[in-house]
C-alpha cells in the first residue's frame, strides 16, 4: 500500500516527461526486487519448488540460493510469481499510464463560435489555442 502510494505519487510527478522505455525498465526492476523480498520470506528452493507446482508447473527445478540477487532474475521465480501475480496483489503498473502527454484543461464559452457550435478553449501547458466543439 505505501509502495503503491509511492508509485502514484511519482508516476504524476513525471507523467509530462517522455519516458516510456525508462518506467518499463523501473517496474522490471520493482518487479525483481519484490521477487528477491518473497525468496528471502521462503528462505530455501524447497518452498519455491512448492510454489512452482501449485501454478502448475512439473518436472525436476534447480536447486537456487535463496539469498543472491541474481537469482532473483530466474526463469524460476518468474514462473511461481509472474507478473499477474503483482496484478493481483494490486501493485501500481507504471507501464499503463500515458506519458510524454501533458493534460488538457477544458472550459466552456459562453459565446457562440461563427458557426454556430460552442467554441472550447485547450490549454497545453502556457499555449491556448481555440478549437470547435
Amino acid at each position: 500500500e505505501q509502495l503503491n502510494r509511492f508509485l502514484r505519487g511519482w508516476i504524476n510527478y513525471f507523467r509530462v516527461a517522455n519516458c516510456k522505455r525508462f518506467l518499463q525498465q523501473t517496474m522490471g526492476w520493482i518487479r525483481r526486487r519484490l521477487r528477491m523480498k518473497q525468496m528471502r520470506e521462503w528462505k530455501t528452493w524447497k518452498a519455491l519448488h512448492r510454489a512452482l507446482r501449485r501454478n502448475g508447473y512439473q518436472g525436476d527445478f534447480d536447486k537456487i540460493s535463496m539469498r543472491r540477487w541474481r537469482n532473483s532474475a530466474s526463469p524460476l521465480l518468474s514462473m511461481a510469481l509472474p507478473n499477474k501475480w503483482f496484478d493481483q496483489m494490486g501493485l501500481v503498473d507504471l507501464t499503463r499510464y500515458h506519458v510524454g502527454t501533458l493534460h488538457v484543461y477544458r472550459y466552456r464559452r459562453s459565446r457562440r463560435c461563427s458557426s454556430g457550435a460552442v467554441c472550447e478553449a485547450r490549454t497545453y501547458g502556457s499555449v491556448r489555442g481555440l478549437t470547435l466543439a
